[in-house]
């Protein structure tokens, strides 16, 4: 995924992974995505931000886990039946906990606005519409270098 001078890539079709967050959709770049897993109670991190969940051994490996939906809305996920959805970026691994997981499905992503942006903390690259239904596209590297500098 390439930018165009404005700093949001131009339009294309992406191939996404679904997920609820809060009642939103939003899409994850399915080439991110290493796998899906049930929901782990994470054990909590002193002094970490409170979209930071914590983290949970995952077959012996610690992960991070971030509440996308409280990141990137401010509402935190209450469910306790959600999933991991387990994102790498390079060598970087980090969960996103969401409410539930839809499908991988071809986007057409816009890009989205600069003030549409600045709002999310640059966390979103580009908006999509699933029939009715508006796909807000995160922008998985910037969530992860955020998160795991």
């Amino acid at each position: 995924m390439t930018s165009d001078s404005t700093g949001t890539k131009p339009d294309s079709t992406d191939r996404v992974l679904i997920v609820d967050l809060g009642g939103g959709l939003y899409g994850l770049d399915s080439e991110a995505v290493r796998e899906i897993v049930s929901l782990l109670p994470p054990t909590r991190l002193p002094g970490a931000p409170a979209h930071v969940r914590g983290v949970v051994n995952l077959r012996g490996q610690l992960l991070t886990v971030v509440d996308a939906a409280h990141r990137l809305t401010g509402n935190p996920i209450t469910a306790t039946d959600g999933s991991i959805v387990v994102v790498t970026v390079g060598e970087k691994v980090l969960g996103l906990i969401v409410d539930d997981v839809q499908d991988v499905q071809d986007l057409e992503v816009l890009p989205a606005e600069r003030e549409v942006l600045a709002s999310t903390d640059g966390l979103l690259t580009g908006v999509g519409r699933l029939g009715e239904e508006v796909v807000l596209v995160i922008d998985i590297p910037e969530l992860v270098r955020q998160t795991l500098p």
